[in-house]
């Protein structure tokens, strides 16, 4: 029997591999379980966020503000506008605008600003190289600057605004002004002598009303213009008869902020103040649409359908598939993540109970959501809210209050947002438990620990069978080596036994 010119014809690499592949299956399946779980614990915090989101919007139900909601509307908004706060008294106020607050302001016509001197950078007879003067508006703001002789008007203006000195300086055509940012009959200037040298001679300073500026006791003055402080001017407002002063054109009274826009001493303008019923209705809306589209996307989470033989990828199986490929597994995947689960279920049910009662106002019966035109649908679908807009403007016309302790009432007998805030505190409590947050760095929750387990578990998995990879090798290049010698004797033999036989 000829077995010279045999050889091993062993694929260690392809044995080896195929015994590696055969041992990775249980470490397969330990990834996909972590990976399962760290979905499961993503799904989770989703569902957090979103009850955190409306947890938000019900807690803005449990203030009173949320239903002190009022309007005013001015007759004459080319005049003055008006916005009233939820505790603006209610009903009619007449205004008349006799005059509008203006800030404090002067024109320097007749500038008088040091020029270059002649000639190559040589200074002339009385020509200075820079000038300096000093302004203000109070003790706190003021400031001295110094210009190179020639500077431009448009630059001093630039520097003027920079310091923020409650100043605002424009330059154009040879002039500058100087305006107050603040208005009323205290807004003023204060400056120097030399100040008035350089913009004006018709300028004076009222040596009575000075500020100290430093601690040698150096003063600034106020500026006068032809005999007169140069000063703002308040607003002069008659309402309902009674004349008032104010320094700024907006200003605020029993609640309502108006904003004067012109001055017509002739002219009532009538701001009527009212509740605002509109934005009330529409803060309701908001919540009814945000229940449901919660109590719609849990309970599309609860009945979720599971496909089983959809496990999570390896990332072997990942390599072999394209991103497309990959995207429509992982869906079908993740899908059922939740299903059926008793932390969903219980929110779900926490909450129809907490909007289902009624609440006991202290001395004036009892209220539901019924009573202001919210009620709940069919069996099937789940605890679905509807609304009745007309009802509810209603309810908020008739008897206010008692919409605003249906859902803000304190004590024994809670407004529904406090009971349904606790209700959805608890819940996120639960899911936080569960599955963490992702803001915290260490995530001590009940799937943080598993997947940690998990990580541990497939660390030391993933070093056993580095080993047992190392031992296949060792073992089959041996046998190779063995099965070379033995195949060699072989050959050797065969040759003597031809050899032999002539």
């Amino acid at each position: 029997m000829r077995i010279s010119g045999l050889n091993s014809g062993l694929d260690i690499e392809q044995i080896v591999s195929d015994l590696v592949r055969a041992q990775r299956i249980p470490m397969d399946r330990v990834y996909q379980q972590k990976v399962l779980a760290e979905w499961k614990r993503d799904a989770y915090r989703e569902v957090n966020s979103k009850l955190l989101r409306f947890r938000n919007l019900a807690w803005d139900f449990t203030l009173q503000g949320t239903f002190l909601k009022k309007t005013a509307v001015s007759s004459r908004p080319e005049i003055l506008t008006a916005a009233a706060s939820g505790t603006a008294a209610e009903g009619r106020y007449d205004l008349r605008v006799e005059q509008l607050a203006e800030a404090a302001r002067f024109v320097a016509t007749n500038v008088q600003l040091p020029q270059p001197a002649s000639g190559e950078g040589e200074e002339g007879p009385g020509e200075p190289e820079s000038f300096s003067f000093s302004i203000g508006t109070s003790a706190d703001k003021w400031a001295t600057f110094t210009f190179a002789a020639g500077t431009s008007l448009e630059d001093i203006a630039a520097a003027i605004n920079a310091k923020k000195l409650g100043i605002h300086a424009f330059a154009q055509d040879g002039q500058i002004s100087f305006t107050t940012t603040a208005t009323g009959a205290e807004a003023k200037f204060f400056v120097d002598g030399e100040f008035l040298s350089l913009f004006g001679t018709d300028l004076s300073l009222d040596q009575g009303d000075g500020i100290v500026i430093d601690e040698e006791g150096d003063q600034l003055y106020a500026l006068q213009e032809g005999g007169s402080k140069v000063t703002g001017q308040d607003a002069q407002v008659a309402i309902n008869g009674v004349t008032a002063s104010y320094s700024t054109n907006t200003f605020t009274f029993n609640g309502i902020t108006v904003n004067l826009l012109a001055a017509e001493a002739d002219t009532t303008v009538v701001i009527e103040v009212k509740q605002d019923v509109d934005a009330v209705v529409e803060k309701v809306k908001e919540f009814v649409n945000l229940y449901n589209e919660l109590v719609s996307e849990l309970n599309g989470l609860l009945r979720e359908e599971v496909y089983r033989n959809f496990a999570p990828l390896t990332e072997e199986q990942r390599e072999a598939m394209s991103d497309k490929e990959i995207e429509l597994w992982e869906t079908k995947a993740k899908s059922g993540l939740l299903r059926s689960d008793s932390i969903l279920r219980s929110v779900l049910s926490d909450m129809r109970t907490a909007l289902s009662g009624v609440v006991q106002r202290e001395g004036a019966g009892s209220v539901g959501l019924r009573e202001i035109g919210i009620t709940t649908g069919a069996w099937y679908e789940y605890g679905k809210l509807y609304l009745n807009e007309d009802k509810l403007r209603a309810a908020l016309e008739e008897n206010p209050d008692a919409v605003r302790d249906l859902f803000t009432q304190q004590g024994e007998s809670e407004g529904l947002a406090r009971r349904l805030t606790a209700v959805l505190d608890r819940s996120m409590d639960r899911i936080t438990d569960t599955a963490g947050k992702a803001t915290i760095p260490y995530d001590q929750s009940f799937l943080g620990n598993r997947i940690r387990e998990y990580e541990s578990r497939l660390s030391a998995m993933e070093e056993r069978l580095q080993r047992y990879e190392e031992q296949q090798w060792r073992k089959f290049t041996a046998m190779e080596k063995a099965l070379g010698q033995l195949y060699a004797q072989s050959d050797w033999l065969y040759q003597q036994l031809m050899a032999m036989q002539g």
